[in-house]
């Protein structure tokens, strides 16, 4: 109960911080620079987004255990993907509500055991890291020889990137070092409660496919590295064609490392639903720093949440497709 509170409390606070940024936006500029975007802009603006997602999708396909890499599963993978990152974004659960989803749409519609699916969304996750710390790592070095960036934005950013990888580090060694199974055996002989029983026993059957997965599967763990780090890259040309359509065009040096900043923030402030009110700040600044009118942020911002609110739509028309129950 209480972090379900704590989540409330997240999200209304995104949800202030979002109205904060919005009460020093010029809301007339706002909307004319938005308008500039324009339905072929809005609709490279799609088609770069549906192509980020495939990387997505792919990144975790290769790590599902005895899936092939087939389109067929592709089209499976990128539909249930889909439908959990909805669910992550209309729920205020801290970007985790959609995972079990996910696993379960694949044993109700395939039969995949929800070990397997459950590893695989653990492992996608860990490549996601660590391509994103090469590629923070890449952008903080663009950002040290650039004019726009003072000595503590560097700092910050700095600081920023080390967190990153600390928390990329403590993820990886929870599955090296088996601790999963470790802290389930603590509880289990500390509540003696079935239901402890039966997460020791899942625990332990996640840590020895880890094992097997990062001892065995080298290849598909590369292939899902690669696809993981062309999706930051098509982040890059997302922030890049929104940009150029608002009418401002930044360098595509500039949009890595304002993705990159984007970037950190979400994933330094992952506790608060959909990055609300947090993602907007980045643009906010990040946006300033290169263009000198920090509206141009809030327009891209806009962009990106109108793209995030049709997508959304489509993968919730889509659920229909799919059992919820075992067939």
């Amino acid at each position: 109960m209480f972090s379900k509170q704590l989540k409330i409390v997240f999200l209304v606070g995104g949800v202030i911080l979002f109205g904060v940024i919005l009460a020093k936006t010029n809301l007339q500029v706002l909307f004319e620079q938005i308008k500039n975007i324009g339905l072929s802009g809005a609709l490279l603006v799609m088609l770069a987004y549906s192509i980020y997602f495939a990387a997505d999708a792919l990144s975790w396909q290769v790590t599902i255990n005895k899936v092939p890499l087939s389109f067929v599963w592709f089209i499976r993978c990128y539909g249930v993907r889909m439908v959990g990152e909805a669910y992550n974004n209309i729920t205020p659960a801290a970007s985790l509500g959609g995972e079990p989803l996910k696993a379960w749409l694949l044993k109700a519609n395939w039969h995949v055991p929800l070990t397997d699916s459950s590893v695989a969304l653990i492992v996608s996750k860990t490549t996601s890291m660590f391509t994103l710390v090469l590629f923070v790592a890449l952008g903080l070095f663009f950002s040290f020889n650039h004019p726009s960036f003072s000595f503590e934005a560097k700092q910050n950013a700095a600081l920023g990137f080390l967190l990153i990888v600390a928390f990329t580090i403590v993820f990886f060694l929870i599955q090296k070092l088996k601790l999963l199974s470790a802290f389930s055996h603590r509880l289990a002989l500390n509540f003696k409660r079935k239901y402890f029983e039966h997460l020791l026993i899942f625990s332990e059957s996640l840590d020895q496919k880890f094992e097997k997965f990062y001892s065995m599967e080298k290849s598909r763990l590369v292939y899902s590295a690669f696809f993981a780090s062309a999706n930051w890259l098509m982040g890059v040309v997302e922030i890049y064609l929104i940009f150029y359509f608002l009418g401002h065009p930044l360098s595509l040096q500039e949009a890595w490392m304002l993705e990159c900043f984007i970037q950190l923030v979400r994933t330094l402030t992952f506790f608060i639903p959909a990055g609300i009110g947090t993602q907007e700040g980045a643009f906010f600044v990040g946006a300033g720093m290169f263009t000198g009118i920090p509206s141009f942020g809030i327009a891209a911002a806009l962009v990106r949440r109108a793209r995030d609110i049709l997508w959304i739509s489509l993968s919730l028309a889509i659920i229909p497709l799919f059992h919820v129950k075992p067939k």
